[in-house]
């Protein structure tokens, strides 16, 4: 019989036992270690609990715990190191699995103690693998490396295998965590090798499942899914119900990422109803809320709200530490496509005090992007746009690219929408810029996947080719043993069959080899179709001298011919648009006569539909005769429509921005005639405002202006109005003698309101006419003076800051005389303290201090609090006039720009703003100690 066969017969055995084995271990169900636990006695029933413990410590905790606790009270009558070390570490697993972080790393440390007492060395690396996994949920992530680099040197040393596999996959979980996917990926590939080798099916189906949620965050999605379908087979062939349950709902959840609901919602639904057999609640209600995000997707609203309410009811049923927190944001998401906003708002606010603090803190991102939407349905842009702001601040905290690209494309939209045409051209630009940057780093891992995976199977084949090798080694001292025993029977039989037995290892040998290239070759072929199919790209391959072109990855919807085009650009000029083929022509025939390494050329090709599509089409001639003739070009074509699309919007929106921008002056101008008398006023501080410091445009001036004046005048015309109506409707009961005295009660009451309005409306007007003025340096009225520098400070300060719990500290030199207008510089100071106190601090306690130094005729001055600084956004707006991120309150955003005017222009001095604070809001300014003449 032939080695070949041999190894087939050994493979067939192999299955069966591997069947055999899974029998067994579905057949030792939860009853059966039940029983075991009821029907021993002493230290039979504690090695019966900790089978328990050591198979239910995830899926059914509780009961795990309690018997947990029965067995140690058992090692209290029938002490035992061994017994001890082993029970406290599969306990810590069982807190793990509640949540209770603190208690199981407690724990382990017991079991640490004990293991280091039984001087048994797999029961330290158990240990020390449990606490590793505890740090990197803490989030300890350099404690846990360092107790995976012991564990995997002293496993190497002793030839603890499964503990070797155990760290890898833990160090796997470690690397992924801190987002060094190349290493999880090399991790989880060396687990996985020896898991294979030691026959553990179980532990090798959940390596699967960890390759397929690492490829996820490297956005690989074709590599998830075939981890996740052969973790799902594996997990069949045993018969595991448990993994089964869990691996169903993560490939419902990879489905329902790349868009396939109905297989979604098909994996789901067997997922739950194995945890449903199983009891597992705790898995049951991450499969509710992953049914309800899934049915809201698809349209089906009645049941998705039936899910996640099935969800809420089962928490509180199982009352424990829930690290499924995420039944209110679905049910936020569904209640705004239904138009429910109040119970939508409701539920997202509860759903951030539960993500605050948790594994989960990025997804507060998702609940902002959810609240910004729902401002949009309420027709509220601003809030909306700072609800975004705060997403997208958060995704990039926590690197969630995919979702900060989404809220940079809506926002762009809201801001567009507004007419704010710069803020959406910037974060337009953004978002395709991070495109760009994130298609890169996903062809990257892509590389590095294949580079990784490509290595570890050359080290197991060469480490299988050193097996093989010493075993041809032992073979040969076995033979020479025999050759030396039977050397006197006869040499020429020895020899013939030395011949034989050469011939037929030479044979085999040379049959290895084929298959083995063949196989490799296979997979390359494999992996290269995932890539062109991850990248979307499609590779063809054109032989000029039989005129037969091939494609792999075929774009079908393009009208490009196949096969058979012969040796010319001509048969595929139908399809390619006619303003671009003279172009693509001239590139492709310049390379074939040698003038570039290769051509590049994007132009538009006939879809199937009778559409133009954009493609980016990139080859060189990979063959040549020896004269020079072309014999092949190869090259790919990608789609490239939605980056001309961009390109396209974003050169439209720079050709008619010019002309909004007319149109948004002319609007302004139409509103400005409605206030001439009240704008004419303004006229020269506007004119003054532009000319001095160029700080703000003529529409953004007058926009503020108009903003603020609205609100008193709109009401002042309205009472007016109404006021008219009951004085005519007055008149004409006069005028009737139908006047009554209730009538004329009506009228005096509605005649004083109304009154009253127009006066309090019009005084709020004339104020902030009045305060707007004062804005300006042209209209302020300078007296100077000589002061004292620092007792003028000291004046201000305590004559505001008396009432507060504002702790100020003042380092002035003493007796720091300047000549300066102290009213000017008194409004500076009490206008600093205030913006400090109402904005950094919103009326709470803190701490300014104020720095003064006098060098060289000048006066150098820091004014420094540590309240709540100032967005980095609202930074390059901070002096200009009318600009205030606290309008809901009711400031208009005057008070930092008269601070400017007044250091500039009276003081003639400067002011800025320090970006580079830790904490709170800094400004320097510098003025000289005595004011220049005008002359």
């Amino acid at each position: 019989m032939s080695e070949l066969a041999l190894n087939k017969h050994a493979a067939v055995f192999c299955i069966i036992v591997l069947f055999f084995n899974s029998f067994a271990f579905a057949t030792l169900s939860n009853e059966q270690l039940v029983k075991n636990i009821e029907n021993s006695q002493g230290t039979a029933k504690i090695e019966a609990i900790i089978d328990y413990v050591q198979t239910n410590f995830h899926y059914n905790t509780s009961q795990a715990l309690e018997y947990a606790d029965e067995g140690l009270q058992l090692l209290e009558l029938h002490p035992s190191h061994d017994q001890s070390a082993r029970l406290l570490n599969h306990l810590s697993r069982a807190y793990i699995s509640y949540g209770d972080l603190n208690k199981a790393n407690t724990v382990a440390l017991q079991a640490q103690q004990f293991a280091q007492k039984s001087t048994v060395m797999a029961n330290e690396l158990r240990v020390q693998i449990v606490l590793a996994d505890i740090a990197i949920r803490q989030r300890k992530y350099d404690l846990a490396r360092a107790r995976l680099i012991d564990v995997i040197e002293q496993a190497k040393q002793g030839e603890f295998k499964v503990h070797l596999a155990n760290a890898h996959r833990i160090s796997g979980h470690l690397d992924s965590k801190t987002r060094d996917y190349e290493a999880a990926l090399g991790s989880y590939l060396q687990s996985l090798s020896l898991y294979r080798k030691l026959n553990d099916s179980v532990m090798s189906a959940s390596i699967h499942q960890s390759l397929a949620s690492l490829y996820r965050k490297m956005n690989l999605y074709e590599k998830v899914l075939f981890h996740q379908k052969r973790a799902i087979q594996i997990s069949l062939t045993l018969d595991n119900p448990n993994q089964q349950a869990i691996f169903y709902s993560n490939m419902g959840t990879y489905f329902d990422e790349v868009g396939k609901f109905e297989k979604a919602i098909e994996m789901h639904l067997k997922s739950l109803a194995l945890k449903e057999e199983l009891g597992y609640k705790l898995g049951m209600i991450h499969t509710y809320n992953r049914l309800g995000s899934v049915y809201r997707e698809a349209g089906d609203f009645k049941k998705s709200e039936q899910m996640l309410k099935e969800a809420v009811a089962l928490k509180k049923e199982i009352n424990r530490p829930d690290p499924n927190i995420s039944t209110y944001l679905d049910l936020g998401r569904l209640y705004i496509e239904t138009g429910q906003l109040e119970l939508a708002e409701r539920y997202l606010i509860q759903s951030i005090s539960l993500y605050q603090g948790s594994p989960w803190e990025d997804r507060i991102a998702e609940i902002h992007q959810a609240l910004a939407k729902l401002h949009l349905v309420r027709q509220q842009p601003r809030s909306a746009i700072d609800a975004y702001m705060r997403a997208i601040e958060i995704a990039q905290e926590h690197q969630r690219e995919a979702l900060l690209m989404e809220c940079q494309l809506e926002v762009a939209a809201i801001f567009e929408q507004q007419g704010m045409h710069m803020q959406a051209l910037a974060y337009t630009k953004d978002y395709l810029t991070l495109k760009n940057i994130w298609e890169e780093k996903n062809n990257q891992y892509r590389i590095s996947a294949l580079a990784i995976e490509f290595g570890v199977r050359e080290k197991e084949r060469e480490i299988a080719s050193l097996v093989q090798q010493n075993r041809i080694k032992d073979l040969e001292i076995e033979k020479q043993a025999v050759q030396q025993v039977v050397f006197l029977i006869g040499m020429l039989f020895v020899f013939c069959f030395l011949s034989f037995s050469y011939f037929w290892r030479t044979k085999n040998k040379q049959l290895r080899v084929e298959q083995a290239a063949l196989k490799q070759v296979s997979e390359v072929k494999e992996r290269l179709s995932h890539a062109l199919w991850g990248s979307g790209d499609e590779l063809w391959d054109w032989d000029l001298q039989t005129g037969v072109i091939t494609r792999d990855n075929q774009m079908n919807k393009l009208c490009l011919p196949c096969e058979q085009i012969g040796a010319d650009l001509k048969a595929i000029k139908s399809s390619v648009h006619p303003d671009d083929y003279e172009r693509l022509h001239s590139k492709f025939n310049r390379h074939l006569e040698g003038d570039s390494d290769f051509y590049e050329v994007n132009y538009r090709v006939m879809t199937k539909s009778g559409r133009w599509l954009w493609v980016s089409d990139r080859g060189k001639v990979t063959s040549r005769a020896k004269d020079g003739t072309v014999l092949r070009v190869s090259g790919t074509i990608k789609d490239i429509s939605e980056i001309k699309a961009s390109e396209l919007a974003l050169a439209e929106l720079n050709a008619t921005l010019e002309k909004r921008v007319e149109e948004r002056t002319l609007s302004l101008k139409q509103s400005r005639d409605e206030l001439a008398e009240i704008l004419e006023e303004l006229t020269s501080t506007q004119a003054n405002l532009v000319e001095a410091q160029k700080m703000a445009s003529l529409g953004r001036l007058v926009a503020g202006v108009s903003h603020e004046l609205n609100t008193p005048l709109g009401t002042t015309v309205t009472a007016s109005s109404i006021l008219l109506k009951e004085l005519y409707e007055f008149k004409s009961k006069l005028e009737a003698s139908k006047l009554t005295l209730s009538d004329t009660k009506s009228f005096i009451d509605v005649s004083l309101s109304s009154i009253e309005l127009i006066d309090s409306n019009t005084e709020r007007a004339a104020q902030l006419i009045k305060r707007f003025k004062q804005a300006s340096a042209h209209e302020y009225v300078s007296s100077e003076s000589q002061i004292d520098l620092k007792a003028c400070i000291e004046g201000v300060i305590g004559f505001h800051g008396k009432d507060s719990d504002v702790i100020v500290e003042i380092d002035c030199p003493d007796n720091c005389m300047v000549q300066c207008d102290s009213q000017a510089l008194g409004k500076i100071f009490e206008d600093l303290y205030l913006n400090s106190l109402l904005h950094g601090f919103e009326g709470k306690a803190g701490h300014i201090s104020i720095d003064v130094t006098a060098e060289q005729e000048q006066v150098f001055l820091r004014f420094t609090d540590n309240g709540r600084g100032v967005e980095q956004q609202a930074i390059a707006h901070m002096f200009e006039p009318f600009y205030t991120t606290a309008r809901h309150q009711g400031k208009v955003g005057l008070g930092l720009y008269m601070v400017f005017n007044l250091v500039t222009y009276v003081l003639r001095g400067s002011i800025r703003y320090c970006p580079d604070q830790d904490k709170g809001a800094c400004f320097e300014m510098t003025f000289p100690i005595v004011r220049p003449s005008n002359g």
